[in-house]
């Protein structure tokens, strides 16, 4: 590529093409990639196989409320992704090699990189909305405070304040339908020294009329030996 055709400032050609075609650049790099276009052809190629595949794949993902636990390891991971400069700097102490075989055309390569990229901004996006959530506020015997929230027929429990478990023992997550007794889940926890968690509610909450917290010894009960500290009612 000759210098006329390359951008100012570190990088290579097409490294831009993916925030570009996604609106993620800032408003000076966006204009001056808008420009790049106009003498690359490399560029352009790629930007429209990954313009395609950012118009057609929001039609295909299907929409979803992304949990509050996958939203913190996306920020922890986003937290720990070395800055740009130290990877350009250790970039710069080794030979570059390119990891793109030579039968791999770009623009193939150009799709398959929109897609990874797309899909990561697709959770995202979709992790701010909470518009298909509904969140139940449970009744908690003592201290403390807790919810449901809902997304779908799965559930994730958020207690706060709550009081630690007696000695020996843990709270259960307990599912009730109608009239049945209450079926026990594989969901035991504990609480912080704050007296929160969080808490995913196992299978469906589908014909789920209340959600249940007791206490029970360690390694969870078939039935419940102790009276709900947490009772969360969905009809």
């Amino acid at each position: 590529m000759s210098d006329k055709d390359r951008l100012p400032g570190p990088g290579h050609c097409g490294e831009d093409v993916a925030a570009y075609a996604l609106g993620a650049l800032e408003p000076a790099e966006a204009e001056a990639f808008t420009r790049h276009l106009e003498t690359c052809a490399v560029c352009r190629d790629e930007l429209e196989a990954f313009k395609q595949v950012v118009d057609l794949l929001p039609m295909t993902a299907p929409a979803f409320k992304v949990s509050p636990k996958l939203r913190r390891r996306l920020r922890r991971a986003i937290a720990n992704e070395p800055h740009p400069a130290a990877r350009e700097a250790s970039a710069s102490r080794r030979p570059r090699r390119s990891w793109r075989p030579e039968w791999l055309p770009r623009p193939v390569l150009g799709i398959a990189a929109g897609l990874a990229v797309v899909a990561v901004a697709l959770v995202i996006a979709l992790s701010g909305g909470g518009s298909g959530t509904r969140v139940v506020q449970a009744q908690v015997t003592g201290h403390g405070s807790a919810s449901l929230k809902i997304s779908g027929s799965r559930g994730e429990l958020v207690v706060q304040h709550l009081a630690a478990p007696p000695s020996g023992k843990i709270y259960e997550v307990w599912l009730v339908r109608g009239q049945q007794a209450p079926q026990p889940t594989n969901a035991l926890f504990d609480v912080n020294a704050k007296g929160d968690s969080e808490v995913d509610v196992p299978g469906s909450l589908k014909g789920v009329d209340q959600v249940l917290v007791t206490p029970e010894p360690a390694g969870g009960s078939k039935v419940p030996t102790h009276a709900p500290v947490i009772a969360a009612k969905l009809s």
